[in-house]
């Protein structure tokens, strides 16, 4: 079953943008947290189909969580959508892009946005074990 592991440290945000995942892709299983840490467990617990995360989680939590997850053995594969906050600066989105996230999308997420940017990494086959 594919599933989407959802980093957001919002309790609101998560839980509006979980529902709304929900709804989009009814086939994928959602997981969330509110932590780089607790989604490095999920993840290698789970090797989930993508990540949707937000990059305002605390303490450069987000990019830290990034490149902890390309160090696993299927980290690499995983692909990771980044939800930038309204008021990201330059500085944030150049440090953010040289971690290689698969898409950006801009808070607050529309439905069109998450569909263009997560339909095609659900739709790809799965990476070999």
């Amino acid at each position: 079953m594919r599933s989407i592991l959802l980093l957001e440290a919002d309790p609101e945000d998560r839980r509006a943008l979980g529902e709304q995942l929900a709804r989009l892709f009814p086939e994928a299983r959602i997981l969330m947290t509110e932590s780089g840490e607790t989604g490095i467990e999920l993840a290698r617990r789970t090797w989930p189909s993508v990540v949707v995360l937000d990059l305002a989680i605390p303490s450069g939590g987000a990019l830290r969580f990034t490149r902890s997850l390309r160090t696993l053995a299927a980290g690499a594969a995983v692909p990771v959508v980044a939800l930038v906050p309204p008021a990201a600066d330059q500085e944030s989105l150049l440090a953010a892009e040289t971690v290689g996230f698969a898409a950006f999308l801009r808070k607050p997420v529309d439905k069109p946005g998450l569909i263009f940017a997560l339909r095609p990494l659900l739709d790809r086959p799965p990476p070999l074990s």
